[in-house]
């Protein structure tokens, strides 16, 4: 393992995460929603899906999983269709807190979406196919090494993603008027919406 490429690993991951895409663009369209939680959730499945990426194609599992698609279109598919089914709740669940409070039950379901959406992704498997060879250039030889990829892995993705909520959250505050919210609450199912037609697209 080559310690000097922790470094540009670790940078190399962060520049590659904030990247604009669809999956950027479904956090921050749920981080600027009353949910708060349900966002942390959905940052928290990504964070677990990237730690299931890098462990697969360290393991060398990636390069199979890159061969069969229709698992990759699968994880996809169910993430799509959980991104379609938030966006018409906020449409129609616009008013106030009992919105948040309905949603207290859908955590789990947040974190499995954030998941599927991100090992559904081809380019989640393909960076850490680029990447951890420059890290690990004569492959993963100990858990020791494993551990400290995952642990390198999680913090620059947890960096974006839950760094992406609490900016999106002050400038909700900023438009927190009983009015504006409810807009903003359709606002954001559309982007949800539209950005899962991308991924589905994609």
């Amino acid at each position: 393992m080559d310690y000097a490429a922790i470094g540009p690993y670790f940078v190399a991951l962060l520049a590659l995460t904030a990247a604009p895409g669809p999956i950027m663009a479904v956090l921050v369209a749920r981080s600027l929603g009353r949910d708060t939680s349900g966002a942390m959730a959905f940052a928290a499945g990504l964070c677990a899906g990237d730690v299931i990426a890098v462990c697969a194609v360290a393991l060398g599992v990636g390069v199979w999983a890159t061969g069969k698609p229709e698992w990759l279109s699968v994880a996809k598919y169910v993430g799509v269709a959980y991104l379609l089914w938030l966006s018409v709740k906020m449409w129609n669940d616009r008013a106030g807190p009992a919105f948040a409070e309905r949603r207290q039950d859908s955590r789990l379901a947040s974190v499995g979406a954030g998941m599927a959406l991100c090992l559904g992704n081809p380019s989640t498997v393909l960076i850490y196919v680029l990447l951890l060879p420059s890290i690990a250039p004569t492959g993963i030889t100990s858990l020791e090494h494993l551990a400290l990829i995952v642990l390198l892995t999680f913090a620059a993705v947890g960096a974006v993603f839950f760094g992406t909520i609490l900016a999106a959250r002050q400038i909700s505050r900023i438009i927190a008027s009983p009015g504006s919210s409810g807009a903003l609450s359709r606002v954001t199912a559309g982007v949800i919406a539209l950005t899962s037609v991308w991924i589905l697209a994609a």
